[in-house]
Formats: structure tokens, sequence, C-alpha cells
């Protein structure tokens, strides 16, 4: 049989892909999955008859596990990233969250199979295959060809509308044992139209002019749980929330700091995900990019020759991710079909022996808050109450700490809840998860200026962090440093 014999053959609807799922399975959705099967399943939770195990990652709509008491039917597994949708979720203890990392992700299913939970389902959203039967994963890779190749079954979407990338990015269709057609339909405008006429005249007007940012097709997914989100929740959510003016002066300072020929790494969220919009980029020579993720303007910095990888010690003059997620349009029509933009494997892309082999590796992150020894935490606030996950931060952090000529950096602004809380604290609070060991804190920006920790003790730490702390907390910091420290 030759591939188109096998590809036409394998081909089910997704109400036949969903009955595939039967009780005391384990599924997975990877991170950037498909919506159709995610639609398809929950549609026919109530046929399956006992109970799934479902692992998620950042999920982008709800297909009911969420809003609905689904709990007898789906017990959720959240890896790297709980994401917006899935917060509330984990916040009433309906799921829970699994501590690994991108590059070891499956270390224990590899090598310790006995102790290990393995995936019965996978399902993934790939190119039409190419015509010597490939297919690929779009922009957004991620772990999705990690999990193929684990899953005992995989089932494809085929997503027609997915861009095609360069990179080692390619699996056979013998290699599925499914395929669904996953293309998305045109937003249906009705239904956002009648969703927009449940809300105020403010949440409506505002709604709009965010769909007409980004586009209704962005909006469609997530129309049914606007009710619970604030208008600048949607927006930071959809990547157009106007950033505060302290970010460019973090900005500033990440330029100072930043030197030629480094090859950098950016982190999601803010202040990092602004950083090219605020121009911490615009001066600097011949950097490369080594990273787990972008954010919007680093494909344009590439193709203005800033970001050029002439100094990359690997894959000189190629720009390398995980996944392009986080890239405005602009960016990725630059980034579409062009082979300066290279996708691999985070086992691969995130190993951090690799990332120390780069020249000059900088990584650039974000924290929620950093405590006075340098401990920084990026996953949870007001004590153990968990908003994310660790994503890609540790490996591309520790691998940049070790690189040879490389920094660690972590930005954040210097307080929350308007000024009321200072993000740099005496000590963690009780329950607040370590994202990066002391021992691996190296430079810290907020909009105070830079705190350089590397080869510091505590005191000289906290001497450090207080000078960039926002000045109204800063002698409540000295009076607890003088008592933790001397």
């Amino acid at each position: 049989m030759d591939w188109k014999q096998h590809y036409e053959s394998r081909r089910i609807s997704t109400d036949e892909a969903a009955a595939l799922v039967k009780p005391g399975m384990r599924v997975h959705f990877p991170l950037a999955a498909g919506l159709t099967m995610q639609r398809a399943l929950g549609a026919h939770a109530n046929d399956i008859g006992g109970l799934i195990d479902l692992r998620l990652t950042s999920p982008l709509v709800d297909p009911g596990w969420f809003s609905r008491d689904l709990s007898a039917i789906f017990r959720i597994e959240f890896e790297l990233f709980i994401g917006n949708l899935g917060r509330p979720t984990h916040d009433a203890r309906r799921a829970s969250y699994l501590p690994n990392l991108l590059s070891n992700n499956f270390k224990a299913l590899d090598e310790r199979a006995a102790d290990a939970k393995p995936i019965d389902i996978t399902f993934v959203n790939v190119t039409p295959p190419n015509e010597h039967g490939f297919v690929s994963f779009g922009p957004h890779q991620w772990n999705k060809r990690m999990y193929v190749r684990r899953a005992r079954m995989a089932i494809a979407e085929v997503d027609a509308t997915l861009t095609r990338t360069h990179g080692d990015v390619y699996m056979h269709v013998n290699e599925f044992a499914y395929f669904v057609d996953g293309t998305p339909p045109p937003p249906d405008l009705g239904a956002i139209d009648r969703e927009l006429a449940k809300m105020d005249d403010d949440k409506r007007t505002g709604v709009k002019r965010v769909m007409e940012e980004v586009g209704a097709e962005r909006i469609a997914p997530i129309i049914h749980y606007l009710a619970r989100m604030s208008l600048q929740d949607l927006r930071v959510l959809m990547g157009v929330a106007d950033p505060p003016e302290e970010y460019r002066t973090i900005a500033g300072y990440l330029s100072e700091v930043l030197e030629d020929g480094a090859t950098i790494q950016i982190g999601v969220g803010d202040p990092s995900s602004q950083m090219p919009r605020m121009g911490a980029f615009d001066r600097k020579n011949d950097l490369g990019l080594h990273t787990e993720m972008v954010a919007p303007g680093i494909a344009k910095l590439v193709d203005v020759g800033i970001i050029n990888g002439r100094r990359k010690t690997i894959h000189k003059g190629k720009a390398i991710a995980n996944a392009w997620s986080g890239s405005d349009p602009v960016d990725l029509a630059i980034i579409d079909n062009n082979p300066a933009f290279e996708l691999y494997d985070p086992e691969y892309v995130l190993d951090i022996g690799v990332i120390r082999s780069n020249h000059k590796q900088t990584s650039i992150n974000n924290a929620l808050s950093i405590d006075l020894t340098g401990q920084i935490n990026s996953e949870t606030v007001t004590g153990a109450r968990m908003i994310n996950g660790t994503g890609g931060q540790p490996e591309t952090h520790i691998g940049a700490f070790l690189s040879k000529g490389g920094r660690a950096i972590t930005l954040l602004q210097s307080t929350a809840l308007e000024g009321a809380v200072s993000r740099i604290v005496p000590q963690l609070e009780a329950g607040a998860l370590v994202t990066v060991p002391r021992y691996f804190a190296d430079t810290v920006i907020t909009e105070y200026g830079v705190a350089r920790l590397l080869g510091k003790n505590h005191r000289e730490r906290a001497e450090e962090l207080i000078a960039i702390a926002h000045p109204t907390h800063r002698a409540e910091l000295q009076s607890e440093a003088k008592h933790l420290f001397g």
C-alpha cells in the first residue's frame, strides 16, 4: 500500500474518532492543539461510559469539561502551562498539575516505563501531506511530534490553513493511526453577534474593538467564555494590551545589558513579550535566536537583519525555536515557508547542554516575585495559588547561565496591584513555588534599574534587589533584610 492509499483508508469522521476514546484511557491534547477533536470529544462526553484521564496544556477552548460538571467523566491534568481558561478549574481543585519540563517530557515513559503514565491517544493538528506523504505541525509545533512518537494511538486533525515551516518538522502519514478533517470553518458571525448582544454596551464596544484588531477568527473559539473575562484580560490574551510606560524603561535597561552578538531566548508573558515592541533590540548587532517561543516583532528583527545568527555556535544563520507561538500576523507572514526560521522538538532545543553550547546565550524571562536571596517565582501568587506553570523557563534560564559569556535575565515590574504590593519580597510566601533556585539567579531588571546577583552573597543580593525595588517599599525591605542577614 502506498502512502496515498494508507492516508485515504485511514480518514474517519470526528464522531468515529471520538468513539475510539474508551473508559480508563489517558488522552492528551498538546499545546496549541487543534480545536476540532476537543469539541467532538466534549460533545460525546456522555457516551464514553467511564472516567477518562485528560491531559491539557494552556487550552484555548472549553468543550464543556471546564464550564460543565463533567468531573465524573474527565479527570484533568495540566502540564507546562495552565493558561487563562484552565485557571479557574485548577483554582477549584478540579484539576491537578504535572511538574515536568519540556526537554525531558518523556523521561519517565522512555526510561522507567513501569512507573510511567502512558498516553493512549493523542490528538494533534497537522498540515495536509506533501507530495512525499509527509505532514508537519504548522508554526506551533511544540511537543506534538514527541507525543505522536510515544502515544499508543495518534490521530491527526488535518488543517489546510496551517503555515508550512522549515526545520526538523516532518512525520510520515504511516506514523498516524487515523486522520480527521481539522480545517476550521469560517467564524460564525451570527454566534458572535448573539454573544455580543448579551453584553452591556461598554463590554460589547470593547470586544468589537479587539475583534477589529485581531480578527473574528481569533475571537470565535473563546466567544462563549467572554462573559467571564474582563476587557483587559481579553486584550492580554489576544496580545493587544497597551503596555505600561514602565515597560519602555525596562526595555532601555535590557538594551544596556544585552551584548552585541548574543544568542537570545525570550519568554512568554510580560514584560518580556513587549520588549521588541518597546525597542529593546533596535540598536543591537548580530543577535542570534535560540528560543522556546517568541514575542511579537521577533520575526521582523530577523527580516531586517538585527537577528542574523552570524555569531551563533550552532545553527549559524538560522533562527531556532520549538514553536513560533507569540508571533503576530506580520511575523507569521514573514515565517511562512522561510528557510531562515527552523523548528525542532523541545527535547533538542531545550536540552540544557544544547542551550549552553550557544555563543553568549542570553535568556530573557519574567517573574511574579523574587526574594532577597534571589529565588525566582514565576508560577504562584498569594501564596500557593498557581496561575501558570514553568514552560521552558528553567531550561532556558539555566542553559544561559551555564553558557560561556551567557547571561540569565529576569524581568519584572517592581510592584503589583497598582503599587500596593512589592514584587521584590524579603522571603517568598508560604506555598510559593521556586521556578529558578537562587544559585542560578543572575541579572534582574525592573523599571528602577539592574540588579547583578551573580557571585554575590545573600546580604549583597539584598542590597542589589532593594535598589531596584519601588521606592515606597524600600524602607520595609531594608528592615527585613537587616533582620534576615544582619
